[in-house]
């Protein structure tokens, strides 16, 4: 896979998380699909500082790993809060995937669970999970009784 085609997956989950963000309504940043589960907004969120972990470990401070980003519904409550870090962190991002060369992507690095994936099997990876958290946003949307936006096609 080229940088480029990688960037481009990225920006289609990107886009769907924003769409989603859009569609909570003001004052349900807060609902959950059960009791127990994470609320609405938090699913975002953890998608957005996780992935300001993941830059930064592969750019700013090489192999830390720090998960306490100040990116959570404590700082960023709202659906417009929640909007604005989004715009921040994507920025972000989208400036490490343009300096992605295809030499970066077959580099190993380590992650802090042990595993030693490439570059670009971590960000595959890393697609899962956003989208397994843009599902369970839908879900929640549904449990809420709100009606998700479209995002498959």
């Amino acid at each position: 896979m080229q940088p480029s085609e990688l960037r481009s997956l990225w920006e289609r989950r990107r886009a769907t998380l924003r769409r989603l963000i859009e569609g909570i309504p003001e004052g349900h940043e807060a609902i959950c699909a059960a009791p127990g589960a994470m609320p609405l907004v938090d699913h975002a969120l953890h998608i957005l500082s996780s992935e300001k972990t993941a830059v930064d470990a592969l750019t700013v401070t090489p192999g830390q790993w720090q998960w306490e980003t100040g990116i959570d519904s404590k700082h960023y409550p709202t659906q417009e809060a929640a909007l604005k870090v989004l715009e921040e962190q994507t920025a972000r991002t989208a400036e490490y995937f343009a300096n992605l060369t295809p030499e970066k992507m077959v580099e190993t690095i380590k992650l802090p669970w042990g595993e030693e994936p490439t570059v670009e099997a971590f960000w595959v990876g890393w697609l899962t999970h956003d989208a397994h958290h843009c599902g369970s946003m839908i879900a929640t949307m549904r449990a809420g009784g709100i009606e998700p936006p479209g995002v498959w096609g």
